[in-house]
Parts: structure tokens; C-alpha cells; sequence
């Protein structure tokens, strides 16, 4: 095997992404995800990445502050499923284009550490940045208990110089990859939306309002307004709470 790169807690954890990754449609579980953001944020960005990366059960467990036999369980479970997961994009109007996030996943049980490979196809939305990308501190996810919430963060993070952001309702469903669950507005307002906000508004220091623009009685658009909270300021140097679960919430 190539040689690895082994994360380790005391290591900054800045994630960064490209913004077309940002703003791509895909699904992934919440272990799925902190396994992603993990290890993303062991890349220096603006460098080539040419090995594998290992995260080990103890780190996981530190940087999510949760017991070690749920960070091995999560891990398991992440890996067992990680390899099935795709990335959406389009590169046109009439193109979409689909790859996957990595072409071997490696667990060792013994070791209780995860090695990942991402694929030639994703690698450009991960390293060699210098321009349209966005960054943020792990920490400002790790304690969110959605998936939704960490999507949302993400773009919030992408437009955090303008603090607002508009997007389509059914480009925003395709986004998240909802299918045919929350198809009526209310329905995915009060199941996707309104919970993600609050969970934002909680644990990620941001005040967070938004309206919706209709066509008739249909809404079409949300518009997003966002902005660093005074009341509370989060610091990121302090534990964070004990999460309850690993479950996603979609």
C-alpha cells in the first residue's frame, strides 16, 4: 500500500472545499459526512494530493467529543457504505455529470483507523485551490446533528461576504437529494428547513432569517440572510456537549 497520511487531533482541521462541491447535489449519512470532513481537513488545499489518508477511532472521537465505541461503530458504518456514494454536478444545462467520492475505503478493525482514496474525478474540488472555494473550522459542524444542517452550513460559509443567499426550491431539493420525500413546501419547510436553521441558530453562532418568493400560491425561491451572532459567540476552544446520536436527521 502507498504510503499514508495519519490525522492527528492537535493537527487545525479547516475544511475546504470547492465551491462546485459545495454546491453540488449529493447525499451522505451524518457518519458518512464527519468521516468526509475529517479527513478533507487534513488536505492542504492549494497542494497536489498524492496518498491515501488514515483517520484513526481516537482522533474521531475527539474532535466529534464522543465515546470511542460509537466513533469505532460510526466509522464502520461509514466505511461500509461510503464506497456507494456519488457526487452530482453540472457542467451545462444539459449535462450532469457523476462520480463517486472515493474507489477503495479501508478499515482496519484492530487498528481502529479508516484509510480513504478519493477518485481522480474529485480531487480537483479538494487540492490545487486558488480561487472560488470556500473554508471554514470543522468545529463549527462537528457538534451538528444533521446532515441537512451541514449542507446549509456549507453554503452559508460560500456567500459569507454578501450574508445572503438565493436559490430555486427545486434546485435546492436536488441539491440535498430529498427525491420524492418533502415534495410540499410546508412539508419540507417544517422537516428540513426550520429544524436546520434552529440547530444553526444553537450550535454554529450564526443568526439566520429567510423569506420565500411564490409564483402564484406555489413557492419558487428562498432567499437566506445570515450573519455571525453577537448574543452568542461560540468559542471553538472549548469541549464541546456530548452528542446524543450519530443517526442523520433528514
Amino acid at each position: 500500500m502507498n504510503d499514508i497520511v495519519v490525522v492527528h487531533p492537535q493537527t487545525s482541521h479547516k475544511v475546504t472545499k470547492a465551491n462546485d462541491l459545495v454546491s453540488a447535489s449529493y447525499k451522505l449519512t451524518l457518519q458518512e459526512q464527519r468521516l468526509l470532513l475529517i479527513t478533507i481537513g487534513q488536505i492542504d488545499s492549494r497542494k497536489p494530493i498524492h496518498k491515501p489518508i488514515t483517520v484513526r477511532a481516537t482522533d474521531f472521537a475527539e474532535v466529534y467529543n464522543i465515546p470511542l465505541k460509537q466513533a469505532y461503530e460510526a466509522m464502520i458504518d461509514a466505511c461500509n457504505t461510503l464506497y456507494d456514494r456519488d457526487i452530482k454536478t453540472k457542467e451545462s444545462k444539459s449535462k450532469t455529470v457523476r462520480f463517486r467520492w472515493v474507489d477503495r475505503v479501508e478499515y482496519e478493525k484492530g487498528e481502529g483507523c479508516a484509510t480513504l482514496h478519493f477518485t481522480v474525478h474529485v480531487l480537483p474540488y479538494l487540492s490545487m485551490l486558488n480561487k472560488h472555494f470556500t473554508t471554514y473550522e470543522l468545529r463549527r459542524v462537528a457538534h451538528l446533528n444533521s446532515i441537512h444542517s451541514i449542507r446549509m452550513f456549507e453554503l452559508f460559509m460560500q456567500f459569507r461576504e454578501t450574508g445572503w443567499y438565493t436559490i430555486e426550491v427545486d434546485a435546492f431539493r436536488e441539491m440535498l437529494e430529498l427525491g420524492d420525500s418533502y415534495a410540499r413546501f410546508n412539508n419540507l419547510r417544517q422537516k428540513v428547513i426550520d429544524p436546520s436553521i434552529k440547530e444553526l441558530k444553537a450550535k454554529s453562532n450564526l443568526d439566520i432569517t429567510y423569506e420565500t418568493h411564490t409564483e402564484g400560491r406555489t413557492v419558487k425561491r428562498l432567499t437566506f440572510r445570515f450573519k455571525e451572532s453577537d448574543q452568542m459567540r461560540l468559542d471553538l476552544s472549548e469541549p464541546l456537549e456530548p452528542l446524543e446520536a450519530l443517526a442523520a436527521v433528514g
